[in-house]
């Protein structure tokens, strides 16, 4: 019986080493093994996403050190509406707006109203950047400089005033994302309010490109609205700066609106904006019927909304001549992101003109002398 024993171990141990050995001969340990295992031909789709991300991020602080120092000719502002107090009028919502401009060593000091005044030309447009949701100050710097660098690399050195709005859109995590996303498009309103109060004090003649993306173009129609004699949340402009506007144009306005998340019939005929057309000279209009967050625009409310604009594009304007439209689905595919649309090929070869680049401009950025009726 112990012979027996020993004899049927000694085939146990024979088993295992030959399993072992079979083991060790086809798998190998787990690190050989994971060397036989097929791999993909290259990196997945959204890790090149990522990367591109984190790319531009580092190429964005480049530039804000590199063009800071390089280009003398353009300044670089920021002013926030995150100080501001909800239930002023225009005009004392406009004096508490906070001010910083970039100086030489890429950092932001604080400024006023007059200095930014002082800036004004006729010669020189001024480009305003307003972001859309969840974003804080620094995300809006640094999506401001993105979208200020695809400019200037076009501008062949002519000078523009670039002003990055950086309005209170950080997301609150004590809000669902439907309810943080319904917050700020009623904030919209009051910053449609803020900016068209903004924009009256500007000395006539003064070129405006006002650009957005998701909300911003929100904001920028309802600016243009209110500076048209139009109301909007129960709240209007006074008739003398309506008049200024409306009467003669008082400044040349042109606007870009990126992936707008608004109703896509809100700049026709009865709706919400009906006259922000009225101002502007041109209004670029992006499309892209892929765009995930856009798809969910209609639930935002729970009644069924319309489809968003940057979506399927304006609906109800065909006989505005002042309006294009162009289709970045093939370039920006799913995603919403401000990168996509501003490197858009159809949206990036015409920042230039919509910004007032391409016609004659003062390359020294000095302010011409003020006129009689600077003052509004």
């Amino acid at each position: 019986m112990r012979a027996d024993a020993e004899k049927m171990a000694s085939h146990s141990h024979e088993g295992d080493v030959v399993k072992n050995s079979r083991r060790q001969t086809i798998g190998g340990s787990d690190a050989d093994r994971s060397e036989m295992l097929p791999r993909p031909c290259g990196p997945s789709r959204r890790g090149l996403y990522q990367a591109a991300i984190r790319c531009s991020l580092l190429l964005t602080a480049l530039i804000c050190a590199v063009s800071a120092r390089g280009d003398e000719t353009s300044q670089v502002w920021l002013l926030s509406t995150r100080c501001v107090n909800g239930c002023d009028d225009a005009q004392t919502a406009a004096a508490q707006i906070c001010y910083w401009q970039l100086n030489d060593d890429c950092e932001y000091h604080a400024s006023d109203a007059a200095e930014f005044r002082r800036s004004d030309s006729p010669a020189v447009p001024t480009v305003v950047f307003i972001h859309g949701n969840n974003t804080d100050t620094d995300q809006a710097v640094t999506k401001g400089m993105y979208v200020r660098e695809s400019i200037r690399s076009q501008a062949c050195g002519k000078a523009f005033r670039f002003v990055i709005w950086s309005w209170p859109a950080e997301r609150q995590h004590l809000l669902r994302n439907r309810g943080n996303t319904r917050q700020r498009a009623t904030q919209c309103d009051a910053e449609s309010y803020y900016l068209a109060g903004w924009l009256s004090s500007f000395r006539p003649g003064v070129k405006i490109c006002l650009m957005g993306h998701s909300f911003g173009p929100r904001i920028i129609a309802g600016a243009l609205h209110l500076l048209a004699g139009g109301e909007l949340a129960c709240r209007t402009l006074q008739e003398k700066t309506v008049a200024q506007w409306s009467g003669g144009r008082r400044n040349p306005v042109r606007a870009v609106f990126m992936a707008s998340a608004m109703d896509a019939d809100s700049l026709s005929p009865g709706a919400r904006n009906e006259l922000a057309l009225s101002l502007p000279e041109q209004v670029l209009i992006t499309c892209n019927s892929c765009d995930r967050v856009l798809r969910w625009y209609p639930r935002l409310w729970r009644h069924h909304s319309p489809q968003a604009m940057g979506l399927i594009g304006p609906y109800g304007i065909d006989t505005a001549e002042n309006v294009e439209v162009v289709d970045v689905t093939a370039e920006v595919g799913r995603f919403h992101d401000w990168r996509g649309y501003t490197s858009a090929s159809d949206v990036y070869c015409r920042l230039t003109h919509y910004a007032f680049l391409d016609e004659t401009s003062n390359p020294t950025n000095e302010p011409s002398e003020p006129t009689d009726d600077s003052s509004f």
